[in-house]
């Protein structure tokens, strides 16, 4: 088939397979697209020769880096010894152990390709892992563990699988050479990554300084980041997994280059990288449901190997590897126990281990490694070993993935979670209801909002009074519309209190408005609008869709005000203009500054034995907040009008921004929000900063 014909298929069906997926929830979206491949390569003959080569580059490398960009830091450092042990040391005990019990209970393969494919199978999918924690709550350790070593696992899977293979064709192996070459690809591979990162890094801040802003060069060039290390690693024949795991782990040091007014930039660039890391995440798995029908074919037809027996060797392939994992496990589980010196808390428990050695799930990697192995070996003869070991793969690739699928459910449902050997953030088994990593979006994003209040709080001072204000009303009616979308009758006492204050705060200030205009002397067109306007508030404050209405009135209460000063002033003398507009401004500042000491006294007559006196209080100062800026507004009208304060504006509501993605940070490090969770409110805040800078331009 056509290239381009196979692409837009594959491109449809990763498409379908989510859609089906959004209907069979209980089946992860990895183990759907798999299924749909092997529908179109029986019933649409779809084949996708797979050439390890190329797909190390296209899907490997930026899977390999968005997943390295995004994982947490402190995650990583607190957990680089097992994360190293079980990409580098299980690997090569894999290799051996598998090997041996591998030869040992199928004899049809040889010892040397044993080891090969022990050496093939012994890396995880990081993928596949992460489709199936979607459908069960996989303790967070795991998770985390899981995810580290499969960023680099790869590199050293595929140096065993090479030199495995090797010794089998040739009848050759070299320990010192395969260390060496080992130890070079990784050595390299770290310097590249590091390098190329820092140098393109570079490029970047310098093409901004110059005033190169171009979203599209500066999206491409990110996006083409991880094959250009690829490729430049494997050109010195390095590792070119480890070269762009080191480059994902560099951009989360680096200093961000795209805040404030290059934030177009970075949202454009994390659209189109969510793009293309669904697509090829998808296209993985169609690919490998493509390829497993062909690859299976070959064994299944061959006459001197029984079908049944093809089976049970699968299954006994997959519980060697299965046996090592879990055995490992629970031995460095130990080991870090007696380091802790037997604390009780991180004492090993067995169930974890097997949780563990449950969720090494092969997946897509392992197929393309076990297709390059040749058709013939280097006399010229056939190599017929070759089906078996590929049927054999792609048995256990599958075997993993369903096993996972129907065992994981059963270990973690349970009332509360596994509570994992060392991992400080569960020390104690948590309900499932009231789970810390299981933080709604919506309490996360009020963490995020209280974060930028209580940043603004603090710098809060005599010279930026005004400016701060008008940014707390704005991040505190973001708070609100919060608590209004959470669970209403959890807040329902809050919204009454809060309802009733303001339309007692309204009531007074129009009560002192009619008292002062009369001595004002304005022109009853003036006093009706104005009247009108007050009007317009009560009603907001009194009305059932609470703030949502309010907003909606208040820029009415917005636009009624331009129609008096815009519109009936522009066609009046210019003196009485000026006057009626100062005997305005007198009213709003006089009607308001009586109704803030109403709300003073208030505040003081409070019970503090009330019940609800912490909530009355908080109210009412946030109220009395409300009218301070109010007047201060109206004092300051051409401060506020001027391009400095704007500008400090500007700096204030960057600042504050700034603190909200700190708090997505502590979240995400503390567990209680995903990566993907991450994602979205950082692209929310994103938005609102793109929105905030271009609404200024405009204006």
């Amino acid at each position: 088939m056509a290239v381009l014909e196979a692409t837009i298929l594959l491109i449809i069906l990763v498409i379908l397979s989510n859609i089906i997926s959004h209907y069979l929830v209980a089946i992860p979206t990895a183990l759907i697209e798999i299924g749909v491949g092997v529908i179109a390569a029986l019933f649409l003959h779809l084949d996708i020769e797979l050439q390890t080569d190329w797909f190390m580059l296209l899907f490997v490398a930026p899977l390999l880096y968005s997943d390295a960009k995004h994982f947490p830091k402190k995650e990583l450092w607190e957990l680089r010894t097992p994360i190293f042990a079980n990409a580098i040391l299980l690997v090569f005990l894999t290799t051996i152990a598998g090997g041996l019990l591998i030869n040992l209970f199928i004899p049809q393969v040889s010892l040397s390709l044993a080891f090969a494919l022990a050496a093939v199978l012994s890396p995880t999918d990081p993928v596949a892992v992460q489709g199936i924690a979607e459908q069960v709550k996989l303790p967070k350790r795991i998770l985390t563990l899981i995810s580290g070593e499969s960023l680099i696992n790869d590199a050293s899977g595929l140096i065993a699988f090479k030199y495995a293979l090797a010794a089998f064709l040739t009848g050759f192996f070299s320990l010192k050479q395969a260390t060496g070459d080992f130890i070079y690809m990784t050595l390299i591979g770290i310097l590249i990554g590091y390098l190329v990162s820092r140098l393109i890094y570079l490029i970047q801040r310098s093409l901004l300084r110059q005033g190169i802003q171009d979203v599209i060069l500066h999206s491409s060039l990110q996006v083409m980041t991880p094959f250009v290390i690829f490729i430049m690693a494997e050109i010195v024949h390095a590792s070119g997994v480890i070269a762009v795991v080191v480059a994902g782990v560099m951009a989360i040091q680096q200093e961000p280059l795209f805040r404030g007014r290059f934030s177009e930039i970075k949202i454009v660039t994390n659209r189109l990288w969510d793009i293309i890391i669904y697509l090829l995440n998808g296209i993985v798995f169609v690919v490998l449901g493509t390829t497993l029908p062909y690859a299976m074919r070959g064994a299944i037809i061959d006459p001197t190997i029984n079908n049944a027996l093809l089976i049970l060797y699968v299954i006994i392939t997959w519980l060697i590897l299965m046996l090592i994992r879990t055995l490992w496990s629970y031995t460095y589980m130990w080991y870090d126990f007696f380091k802790s010196k037997g604390d009780t808390q991180r004492k090993p428990k067995f169930s974890v281990a097997v949780l563990t050695g449950l969720t090494g799930v092969r997946g897509a990697v392992t197929m393309a490694m076990v297709l390059s192995i040749p058709f013939f070996l280097p006399d010229g003869a056939v190599f017929q070993e070759r089906y078996l070991i590929i049927f054999l793969a792609s048995g256990v690739i599958l075997t993993s993935l369903l096993v996972a699928v129907i065992t994981l459910p059963i270990f973690t449902k349970q009332k509360k979670r596994l509570v994992l050997t060392g991992d400080e953030s569960t020390k104690e088994a948590i309900d499932d209801e009231n789970d810390s990593s299981q933080l709604p979006e919506i309490e996360a994003r009020k963490l995020m909002t209280k974060r930028a209040i209580q940043s603004l709080q603090q710098e809060l001072s005599d010279e930026n009074q005004l400016i701060i204000n008008d940014i707390l009303q704005d991040f505190d009616k973001q708070l609100r519309f919060l608590y209004l979308d959470d669970d209403y009758t959890s807040n329902a006492v809050y919204y009454e209190l809060e309802s009733d204050y303001r339309c007692k705060a309204a009531d007074f200030e129009t009560k002192k408005v009619l008292e002062l205009l009369p001595k004002l002397e304005l022109p009853k067109k003036i006093e009706r609008n104005y009247v009108k306007m007050l009007e317009y508030k009560r009603r907001a404050h009194s009305s059932n869709f609470k703030i949502m209405v309010q907003q909606s009135l208040y820029k009415a209460q917005k636009k009624t005000k331009r129609i008096v000063y815009q519109t009936f002033f522009k066609r009046q003398p210019e003196k009485f203009q000026l006057d009626n507009i100062k005997k305005i401004t007198l009213l709003e500042v006089k009607s308001s500054e009586a109704t803030l000491d109403m709300l003073k006294e208030c505040q003081d007559d409070l019970d503090r034995l009330d019940k609800y006196f912490t909530v009355k209080y908080n109210i009412l100062n946030q109220l009395m907040m409300e009218y301070t800026s109010k007047i201060h507004r109206i004092q300051h009208y051409r401060l506020v009008q001027e391009v400095s304060y704007q500008e400090i504006y500007q700096d204030y509501f960057l600042r504050a921004l700034d603190e909200e993605r700190g708090m997505i940070q502590t979240l995400l490090e503390q567990g209680r929000i995903s990566n993907t969770m991450a994602n979205q409110l950082r692209q929310g805040i994103n938005y609102s900063e793109t929105s905030f800078l271009q609404t200024n331009i405009e204006d």
